[in-house]
């Protein structure tokens, strides 16, 4: 699930045992959300439902339950941001209760391709979940971090399939820009055709993306080219909001954009979904993939769809793409960690961590940041904190306001 609740980055385990009958018959981790104001828009007929989150949240749990379905539910007003695991034939049962469902009307899925396209279905189960459902109501189906926004207007973005976003990156004359947390693209990236990495913003939490873009690009001029710049994260969703308030920032006081923003609709699962097609029928090799590394996911797999380890373990320096913890009390920080090191008694994600922790034992987190921390914040905010503040034009839109 992207981003969708926590504030934290230790709040999901990073290993788990299939233990259900997906072990035997196979099964499916499900990624997928809707706003209802963003195409295909929600019939009007149905408005009046969307005001009742709650009985939404009813239905995901009640189906969950009786198909013994694990993952994370956030419903809103606004829409709803779902990931889900299960044996394979929970997951058909699922999905065809929901395409029967108000909730689910004139969105595609008039073919297995549309239907793959939507739910982004990859390899996994309800253990990933711990075998359980966390559905809630909450105020954002992921929080942005800015009170009560909505886009202007849902058209000023284009939104790119995997094979034109893929087009896009070859061109190498576009700045790519991860709308993830750092500990995601840690392990993972994309690149575009001339080499150049994609800027991978040091926000722990997408709540800090509003910040991030005031203080980092706008009045950045690598940001303005004419070509425009290229936002992507894992399934999508932070992006409908987030690139769609970044172009609001760059806009001009006429409200129109110097330069394009584009998107990659579907993110960097349907990225790798349509690369493994390609791929298996021969139009592309593995290493003619823009993204580079491994796919971190909000549940209990750690990440998806390995390649060629773009990362090192934190403790020894070894070429790694397995994901633990720092282990330090109460601290547990996202790492690269390698298995030789996790056995071994872990790693600390920075020295001065385990000197604030020295004593405390399992008694709780330390209220002072470790030194790691709090240099990776000072890159981000200096000694101001993570504030958004009117800087003049550069800031003049109804959105960019102090939080």
């Amino acid at each position: 699930m992207e981003d969708m609740s926590t504030p934290k980055d230790n709040s999901d385990p990073v290993k788990y045992t299939c233990t259900c009958p997906a072990k035997i018959e196979g099964g499916s981790v499900l990624l997928f959300y809707r706003y209802w104001a963003n195409t295909p828009v929600l019939p009007a007929e149905h408005s009046p439902e969307t005001h009742n989150p709650q009985g939404l949240a009813n239905f995901h749990k009640d189906l969950a339950t009786s198909l013994n379905i694990g993952g994370k539910f956030r419903i809103a007003s606004e829409g709803f941001n779902i990931t889900l695991g299960g044996p394979s034939s929970a997951i058909n049962h699922y999905i065809d209760a929901c395409l029967a469902h108000w909730s689910f009307a004139n969105i595609d899925i008039s073919t297995q391709q549309a239907r793959d396209a939507y739910f982004k279905p990859t390899p996994g189960c309800a253990c990933a979940f711990g075998g359980k459902a966390s559905v809630k109501v909450t105020a954002e189906i992921t929080p942005l971090g800015i009170t009560n926004y909505a886009p202007a207007s849902w058209s000023n973005v284009i939104s790119l399939p995997p094979s034109e976003f893929h087009d896009l990156c070859q061109k190498g004359d576009i700045p790519l820009i991860d709308v993830r947390n750092h500990y995601e693209s840690r392990i993972g990236y994309f690149v575009t055709g001339d080499g150049s990495v994609a800027v991978r913003p040091a926000v722990r939490r997408f709540s800090q993306w509003p910040g991030y873009v005031v203080r980092h690009v706008l009045g950045n001029d690598v940001f303005k080219k004419p070509s425009g710049v290229a936002t992507y994260c894992t399934g999508g969703i932070r992006c409908e909001k987030g690139a769609r308030w970044m172009q609001e920032a760059l806009a001009g006081e006429d409200g129109e954009s110097s330069a394009p923003v584009y998107t990659l609709h579907g993110g960097i699962v349907a990225y790798q979904a349509w690369m493994e097609e390609e791929v298996r029928e021969g139009r592309k090799q593995p290493e003619d993939s823009f993204f580079k590394g491994t796919n971190y996911v909000f549940d209990a797999r750690g990440a998806i769809g390995r390649q060629q380890a773009v990362s090192m373990c934190h403790g020894c320096g070894k070429s790694e793409d397995r994901l633990g913890k720092c282990e330090g009390p109460g601290c547990h920080l996202v790492l690269v960690v390698c298995e030789a090191c996790e056995t071994q008694g872990g790693v600390r994600c920075c020295e001065n961590c385990h000197d604030i922790r020295q004593g405390q034992g399992t008694a709780g987190r330390s209220t002072q940041i470790c030194q790691c921390e709090s240099e990776r914040e000072k890159s981000l905010w200096g000694d101001g904190g993570a504030k958004l503040t009117r800087r003049g034009k550069q800031a003049k839109t109804k959105n960019v306001a102090t939080r």
